[in-house]
């Protein structure tokens, strides 16, 4: 069940139309002019979609936030966050990953298919028990300029009023990390917790081509931790590749791994990856690209 807090009324619609550039990133060297992208951009829509934003928030620790916790927490920090305006979207929702059972349409060794924008940010910090929080940091954060800073600066001003003082008092503890995620993206099933609605949208859908890796990329190396018990592993990553093909780092994160030792192998073998940036026409965009990676013994 998504629980609806009480937010002012909000045209996100025009607010993501109005934004002219919004696939647009500093980092962008698009081999066409701004002016010729946009119009390359509009010829591609193909319809619009429906999204909801949903924030989850849970402890860092793994133990368990009671639910009238969570909410009051939750109330208090959107009570205080509003979206930057325009909200401008410059990254992709991914293509599909190559370990599900899919037939993508494909142009040559390309994979075309119809996206609309995602956001996705991830936020850790603390609740003293004076209900000061010293620091947020958005450990994963969205390319959507400005909004990071918002979600910063309402959790600072839901930190000013004595709703997070009386929760971590009721749960009698001196302090609690909490890790808040707001993601237009499907419901996601890893946290069984309610996640409270941020805001509700309509954004575009672009045909595009999607991200690939490209060129011999090295294969990932069992872990030597592992090497004893010898089972066989599975992890899938997440990460934006920018306009230049780029995967950026700090924007990763761990979808799945059998463990965290498979894990580390994968990263450390996706920060070696090459890529080539989704496109539209001669206009490359950020993706957000799932890779999977398999570690076995076997021979």
């Amino acid at each position: 069940m998504t629980r609806q807090f009480r937010r002012p009324a909000m045209a996100m619609a025009s607010m993501v139309f109005a934004a002219a550039p919004w696939w647009r990133t500093q980092a962008q060297e698009a081999p066409m002019t701004s002016a010729a992208c946009d119009s390359v951009f509009r010829a591609a829509r193909v319809d619009s979609v429906a999204v909801t934003a949903r924030a989850y928030l849970i402890r860092r620790d793994g133990e368990i936030l009671p639910p009238r916790v969570r909410a009051l927490l939750l109330e208090s920090i959107l009570s205080h966050f509003k979206p930057p305006q325009p909200l401008q979207l410059p990254v992709f929702t991914p293509g599909p990953a190559p370990m599900r059972m899919l037939r993508p349409e494909r142009l040559g060794d390309d994979s075309l298919a119809n996206h609309e924008p995602v956001l996705y940010g991830v936020y850790d910090f603390t609740v003293l028990r004076s209900g000061r929080v010293p620091k947020t940091v958005a450990s994963v954060p969205t390319m959507t300029p400005d909004f990071d800073a918002r979600v910063a600066a309402a959790i600072d001003a839901a930190a000013a009023d004595s709703t997070p003082a009386v929760a971590v008092r009721a749960l009698d503890a001196d302090a609690i990390a909490l890790e808040l995620r707001i993601s237009t993206g499907p419901a996601d099933a890893r946290f069984r917790v309610p996640p409270a609605t941020v805001f509700t949208a309509t954004f575009p859908r672009l045909r595009l081509v999607d991200a690939k890796t490209i060129g011999r990329n090295p294969p990932p190396e069992y872990p030597e931790d592992e090497r004893d018990e010898g089972r066989d592993g599975e992890v899938l990553l997440r990460v934006v590749i920018d306009a230049s093909g780029a995967a950026l780092i700090p924007t990763m994160e761990v979808v799945h791994a059998t463990s965290p030792a498979f894990a580390l192998a994968a990263e450390r073998t996706l920060a070696r990856y090459h890529f080539a940036p989704a496109h539209i026409g001669a206009c490359p965009v950020p993706q957000v690209m799932e890779i999977p990676f398999w570690f076995s013994l076997k021979p």
